[in-house]
């Protein structure tokens, strides 16, 4: 087997070396937090789809690296020089940082902060390495600012969903599953009284009008039927990865993206009426049962609780959703110059040929 980097430079070997050894403490740091509950499984995926990524524009960069596809000797850029302070200011700040937050991580375990620097600081060391990298190919050739800009592009993603995969994390779990308790229960409380079903809400509690063998009223906690954190965070890194994989354009990859959480939310507040909707029929222990009645774990076959089903059900509709409305995002509204230009020369051709 051929090694993929034989032809490059051997200057490249330290940067490859150190965003490896990088990347290990990152998912040693991450791991922790995909670890504790099944609402951050995806980051499992995480490094996979990363290298996928990497693989798949591959023969870009190394075409860029090598200088496969030459182009004149651009001229010298003074906004280049600027950029090129910048982001060596900016690598050594994120080296910094990221040294802080794994000696955090080394000491203290992991926490909050350390994941926050870690991923940063990483981000930082991966986006501003490939900014170094592409300063000349392999041939000597300066790039210029635009190539160099196409270049980072192609690494943007591998490099910015470690902070889906760890800092969006602890963002959403702590403030943004506060906002999803509360607001997707009121959406489902007011949709209810719409149909006509007398509940009520107390806290991210849903009371409904049946009662228990106790005597207490029948309720639905939007915590147990699952604040949407799960679909969140699952479909913005879906969405990311389509994006960068099927989508052109930072504003069409921005919209995907945009798309991605807004039909997570959308169906996190679907599914969580229709299970109020099955426990006002069939009381809240019914959502821990399958469809039939029957016990989810008993030695019948099942498809599960109705409340694992709809969690299920809700993230691969939005999936297929996100699958299926890639060709609506990437639809060119205006066909660029050159593409017109050559489709006003078709009916000439079509009327030469004719006329022979």
């Amino acid at each position: 087997m051929t090694n993929p980097f034989a032809q490059l430079d051997k200057s490249f070997s330290w940067m490859i070396a150190l965003l490896a050894g990088c990347a290990g403490i990152v998912i040693w740091d991450q791991w922790h937090k995909w670890s504790l509950g099944e609402d951050y499984t995806f980051g499992y995926l995480v490094p996979f789809f990363c290298l996928y990524v990497l693989y798949d524009r591959w023969p870009q960069i190394k075409a860029v690296l090598l200088g496969e596809n030459p182009l004149p000797e651009p001229v010298p850029e003074p906004a280049k020089k600027i950029w090129d302070v910048l982001v060596t200011i900016g690598l050594y700040a994120s080296l910094l940082l990221f040294a802080l937050g794994a000696l955090m991580l080394v000491v203290g375990g992991p926490s909050v902060l350390a994941t926050w620097f870690n991923s940063f600081g990483f981000v930082g060391l991966f986006l501003g390495l490939g900014w170094l990298a592409c300063e000349r190919d392999r041939t000597g050739r300066a790039l210029g600012l635009g190539e160099r800009w196409a270049f980072i592009g192609l690494i943007t993603f591998p490099a910015l969903v470690w902070l889906i995969s760890g800092p969006f994390i602890w963002l959403v779990d702590s403030s943004v599953r506060i906002i999803l308790l509360r607001e997707v229960t009121s959406m489902v409380v007011h949709g209810l009284d719409m149909l006509g079903m007398e509940v009520t809400q107390s806290g991210n509690i849903i009371l409904l009008p049946n009662t228990l063998p106790d005597g207490r009223p029948d309720s639905v906690g939007v915590a147990d039927a699952c604040s949407g954190i799960r679909s969140l965070t699952a479909c913005v890194f879906m969405g990311a990865f389509l994006s960068a994989i099927f989508v052109k354009g930072w504003l069409r990859k921005l919209i995907l993206l945009g798309i991605a959480t807004a039909l997570a939310l959308v169906l996190n507040v679907l599914r969580t009426g229709f299970l109020t909707i099955w426990a006002f029929k069939h009381g809240s222990a019914a959502l821990d049962m399958d469809f039939w009645g029957r016990v989810a774990d008993s030695p019948e076959f099942t498809l599960g609780s109705v409340h694992d089903v709809a969690g299920y059900a809700a993230m691969g509709i939005t999936f297929v959703l996100l699958i299926a409305l890639l060709p609506l995002v990437n639809l060119r509204l205006v066909r660029s110059d050159k593409e017109m230009r050559a489709r006003r020369k078709l009916p000439a051709a079509d009327s030469a040929s004719s006329d022979q």
